[in-house]
């Protein structure tokens, strides 16, 4: 194992591919999985750490399921997406995300309060990395918007003024 990489339970560590294709089986159990293995907390740790770590996937349950559905509406209408949709979605994305990184502040600081700094740290690096296999399983089957029609032609750019050489 190199530096940074998380064990996946069941695939090994590094299998990014495969682990993405098993998350799609059963999420909320395969990364609770991944940090039983890879935080490595004492019996003490584990009591403080799980309760307040259980509050926080509920939560972020919640989020990535609210980021699911924007972008499953995104999906089933990216074809015919107008840009007041576009807007709509941006300000919903940009929400979710907001509300995210409130809830990790959150969930850090209750760690920190009662866990070694070195013992949150270790949980943030493995929730960033299970967070990115999140949105890669979310976004897996999302296609890119489409480039704007013939009909919705951007702006012109004005010329630019060039200085003529003496």
């Amino acid at each position: 194992m190199k530096g940074g990489d998380i064990i996946l339970p069941e695939i090994g560590s590094g299998s990014v591919d495969a682990y993405i294709e098993a998350l799609k089986s059963d999420i909320n159990e395969r990364t609770r999985r991944i940090m039983e293995v890879n935080m490595q907390l004492s019996e003490k740790e584990a009591a403080i750490f799980w309760p307040i770590y259980n509050r926080y996937d509920y939560d972020m349950d919640k989020l990535n399921y609210e980021r699911a559905q924007q972008y499953d509406f995104y999906a089933s209408n990216y074809k015919t997406l107008t840009n007041k949709q576009a807007e709509h979605l941006l300000k919903q994305l940009r929400s979710i995300e907001r509300r995210k990184l409130v809830l990790d502040e959150k969930c850090v600081l209750e760690m920190t309060k009662e866990l070694p700094a070195k013992t949150v740290l270790r949980f943030v690096q493995i929730s960033k990395q299970v967070d990115r296999l999140v949105s890669l399983k979310i976004m897996s089957g999302v296609p890119l918007v489409p480039k704007e029609t013939s009909e919705e032609k951007p702006k012109a750019k004005p010329e630019s003024k060039t200085k003529e050489k003496p």
